[in-house]
């Protein structure tokens, strides 16, 4: 089942949720909880592309409804998410996330990507603050964060 509240997609398989879209002003996850089987969930958003402070809010009451029925789970979580979270403190123990995008640039060739980061395959790396060196799909050298490690990896310090 696909839900479009506005500009934001939230297609709800089972106890999977994949998002597409804006996380803003206009969004509401008030009914999705609902939608859900009680137990565990795992939300996916790749395919978020931005997020706003009340946005935001309605996100951490998504996974505050969320995590009272169960662990909530977060994979693929788009960059301009990851960033947002990593400033609400909140969220580092409230959810379990097993992969996410960074922005990354490669000083050999100037490729700019956000390729995901497996958290499991970086654990110990990213609890020290530092982002893993992922191979660049142009030239094949070792990629670096692109921005600074605060605002992709603060979340991870106390995993």
């Amino acid at each position: 089942m696909t839900a479009r509240t506005s500009r934001l997609d939230m297609r709800v398989e089972g106890a999977r949720v994949t998002l597409t879209g804006r996380i803003d002003d206009s969004s509401s996850f008030a009914d999705l909880p609902g939608k859900l089987p009680v137990g565990g969930v795992t939300i996916d958003t790749t395919g978020v592309t931005f997020v706003n402070s009340i946005g935001m809010r309605e996100w951490i009451r998504l996974i505050r409804a969320l995590r009272e029925r169960g662990p909530v789970v977060l994979e693929r979580v788009a960059d301009v998410l990851i960033t947002q979270m990593n400033m609400i403190r909140e969220l580092a123990t409230s959810v379990e996330i097993t992969s996410f995008h960074a922005q990354y640039v490669c000083a050999a060739c100037g490729h700019e990507s956000a390729p995901l980061v497996d958290v499991a395959a970086h654990a110990e790396t990213l609890k020290t603050m530092k982002a893993p060196k992922l191979p660049c799909p142009e030239c094949g050298a070792a990629m670096d964060l692109g921005d600074f490690p605060e605002r992709y990896l603060s979340i991870f310090r106390n995993q």
